[in-house]
C-alpha cells in the first residue's frame, strides 16, 4: 500500500446561501430556517469513509480521549491563530522576504524523504531558527511533525514565511546530490520560485500556493503510559518478520515482566519479537497493547536513519508516537500513527 499520495486540495466550494429574494418571510417559517444546519466542506471531508484497513487518525474509532484531541486539530489551529492575534503575534501566511541556505545533500534528502513517506506536498515554515513542517496523510492515519534547525545548515539566512513545496518534485531534484554535496537553496521573491543549486546545476522549481495545501493539524496532548527506546535495526527486523504473515502489527507491553512484544498474527502463521529491559535503551513499562497498519509502519520505518535510536510511546488502542533525531540532533522528527481498532 502506498501512502505517498497527493494531499487534499482546498478547492472545495463553500455551501451557498439561499438568495434573500426566495426566502419566505412568514413568521412560522423562520424558526425552521434557524434550525437548519449547513454542512461545511471540511465536515464533509471528515465524514468521508476511509480505507477499511486503516482507522482515521481523526476518526471516531480512536478512544474518546485521543479522538477529541486529534479530531479538533483544524479547529484548534483556528483558535490558536485567533489567540496569537489577540496576543499581538502576527500569523505569517505569506512567503519569506529572505531565504538563502546551504546544506549537505544527505541531511536535506533525509528531511524530504521523511515527509515523503506520507505526503507529496507540504507547507514548509521558515524562520531565523530553521525550517519546520507538520503534515497529515490524506487518509488521516499518519502525521509528521519535523523540524530542521539552522545548525544543520552550512549557512542559513531567513525571515519568517511559508513555502508550499511539491515534495515529490523536490525529492527528484535532490537525487542529483550525493551525501556530502552542497545543496544551495534560495527563494526568488520576484518569480516566487525556489532556486536549487547542486554541483554546478541550477534548478528553478515552481512552488505551490500554501493555501491550497491542507491545514497543519494540532498535535494532541495525550498521556501515553508505555514508552521504550530501541535501535532502528530492531524495528526494521520486526517489521520485516511481521510482513511475512500479516497486514497489521501489534505492540504490547507487560508491566510485571517489564517486557515489550512486537507481534503479528496471520490466518495460519504468527510471529513475535520479545524485548526485555536489557534489549532496550530505555523502558517505561505499563499494561497496554495496540494494533497498527503494517503498511504505514513500514513506510515510516524505511525513513529511520541507520544506527538511530527510536522512541515509541503508546497506550491501549491509542495513537503511537514515534520520535527520533538525525544530523547530530539538529533534525527532530515526531510521527503519530492511528491505531487499528478491532471490533469485539
Amino acid at each position: 500500500m502506498s501512502t505517498n499520495t497527493e494531499s487534499d486540495n482546498a478547492d472545495a466550494k463553500p455551501t451557498t446561501t439561499p438568495d434573500a429574494d426566495t426566502i419566505d418571510t412568514e413568521p412560522q417559517v423562520e424558526p425552521e430556517e434557524e434550525d437548519e444546519v449547513e454542512v461545511s466542506p471540511d465536515v464533509e471531508a471528515e465524514t468521508e469513509p476511509v480505507e477499511p484497513d486503516n482507522d482515521d487518525v481523526t476518526g471516531k474509532e480512536v478512544p474518546k480521549e485521543a479522538d477529541d484531541e486529534i479530531a479538533n486539530g483544524d479547529d484548534a489551529e483556528t483558535e490558536g491563530e485567533a489567540d496569537a492575534e489577540d496576543d499581538g503575534e502576527a500569523v505569517v501566511t505569506g512567503p519569506p522576504q529572505q531565504f538563502q541556505a546551504a546544506i549537505k545533500g544527505g541531511a536535506i534528502k533525509e528531511f524530504v524523504g521523511t515527509l515523503r513517506a506520507i505526503v507529496d506536498e507540504a507547507k514548509i515554515r521558515v524562520d531565523p531558527d530553521g525550517i519546520q513542517t507538520r503534515a497529515v496523510d490524506p487518509a488521516n492515519v499518519a502525521m509528521y511533525d519535523a523540524s530542521l534547525a539552522a545548525g544543520a545548515f552550512e549557512s542559513y539566512d531567513a525571515t519568517d514565511g511559508v513555502l508550499g513545496v511539491n515534495l515529490k518534485r523536490f525529492a527528484e531534484i535532490l537525487k542529483l546530490a550525493k551525501k556530502d554535496d552542497l545543496v544551495q537553496l534560495s527563494f526568488n521573491t520576484t518569480t516566487f520560485k525556489l532556486v536549487v543549486h547542486i554541483d554546478g546545476v541550477e534548478f528553478t522549481m515552481a512552488l505551490i500556493d500554501p493555501d491550497s495545501i491542507r491545514k497543519e493539524p494540532e498535535l494532541p496532548d495525550m498521556d501515553l503510559p508505555v514508552s521504550f527506546t530501541i535501535e532502528e535495526a530492531q524495528i526494521r527486523r520486526s517489521v520485516k518478520a511481521a510482513d511475512m504473515v500479516a497486514d497489521h502489527i501489534r505492540f504490547r507491553c507487560e508491566e510485571a515482566e517489564e517486557t515489550v512484544f512486537i507481534e503479528a498474527e496471520g490466518d495460519t502463521d504468527n510471529v513475535s519479537l520479545e524485548l526485555t529491559e536489557s534489549d532496550l535503551a530505555a523502558l517505561t513499562a505499563a499494561e497496554g497493547q495496540a494494533l497498527y497498519s503494517l503498511d504505514y509502519v513500514k513506510d515510516i520505518s524505511k525513513q529511520f536513519p541507520r544506527g538511530t535510536e527510536i522512541t515509541l510511546t503508546f497506550g491501549s488502542d491509542f495513537p503511537m508516537m514515534i520520535e527520533y533525531e538525525f544530523s547530530n540532533g539538529e533534525c527532530e522528527v515526531l510521527a503519530m500513527l492511528a491505531p487499528r481498532i478491532q471490533s469485539d
